[in-house]
């Protein structure tokens, strides 16, 4: 990642943060002077479990997010033909482990006072509701980002020149080549591990929480922003916000967290596909 693009991830972050830290009171103040304005009691998403430790949660996850940008924009150092490519396994505990974590601090924020199963509705799913509106998400997405594309490409280039893609999308472009193992192990954390961790974190806690101390449609605003934030790429930025604001619609309407969590599986996969057999650039 290059300093510019740190720099930027890391204002907008702080901004992000800073602003959810001023929104959260002004909520708290007009659902005091408005008690019949049940903001975060609409919808199908039961909330009233969480409580304002878990505010520390969310704040603790975004600040390992920051540090990771930061250790990025500092701790990067210039590749060089002697370096090793690292192994598969290596990839798989790292890209474990950076899931891990901030879903460490969800669960264990989460585990102590409830039934994690059951408040995020991962119980009998109702599989035929969910796989219709995964698909149906998907296209969705997709006739979103192919709109919105035409518009947000050209101030792109304009700005930051050629396109970067995300490190996880370039690694899978240089595996297909000639490490079958490597290109398995990615697929499966992209498949597989990405969307079980991260909506977990980022609908499952994060919506939830700031629903709870919000209102629908700023706790959508604000995951979805955070969870494209936390890609590390200005050019995946629009179509991640996207995704997000879509995964938080769907886990609002389906009551599972298992809607999402297909969803983000299904796309990643498509990705993963799209990649082994072209190409072009996408988003993971």
């Amino acid at each position: 990642m290059d300093t510019f693009t740190a720099n930027i991830l890391i204002d907008l972050l702080i901004i992000c943060i800073v602003s959810t830290a001023i929104a959260l009171p002004l909520y708290q103040h007009i659902r005091k002077t408005h008690p019949h304005l049940a903001w975060n009691q609409q919808g199908n998403i039961n909330t009233s479990s969480l409580t304002k430790a878990d505010l520390t949660g969310i704040l603790a996850t975004c600040l390992i997010f920051l540090i990771i940008i930061i250790l990025n924009r500092y701790g990067s150092k210039p590749e060089t033909t002697n370096t090793p490519e690292p192994s598969s396994l290596n990839i798989l505990i790292s890209g474990i482990l950076s899931q891990a974590l901030p879903l460490g601090i969800a669960f264990a924020c989460m585990n102590h006072r409830m039934n994690v199963i059951d408040t995020l509705n991962l119980r009998k799913p109702k599989l035929d509701k969910i796989i219709i509106t995964s698909i149906a998400s998907l296209g969705a997405i997709y006739l979103t980002i192919a709109l919105i594309s035409p518009i947000i490409t050209p101030i792109l280039e304009n700005n930051l020149g050629k396109q970067e893609l995300q490190t996880p999308v370039q690694m899978i472009i240089d595996a297909k080549q000639n490490n079958p193992s490597l290109l398995i192990t990615l697929a499966f954390l992209a498949v597989i591990v990405a969307p079980l961790c991260e909506e977990f974190v980022f609908r499952g806690y994060i919506y939830a929480t700031l629903k709870r101390f919000s209102c629908r449609f700023f706790a959508t605003t604000i995951s979805a922003l955070f969870f494209a934030l936390v890609h590390m790429n200005l050019w995946s930025m629009a179509p991640l916000f996207i995704i997000g604001i879509t995964l938080a619609i769907i886990y609002e309407t389906s009551n599972s967290l298992w809607a999402p969590i297909l969803t983000h599986a299904l796309f990643n996969g498509a990705t993963v596909s799209i990649l082994i057999f072209s190409n072009g650039p996408s988003n993971l």
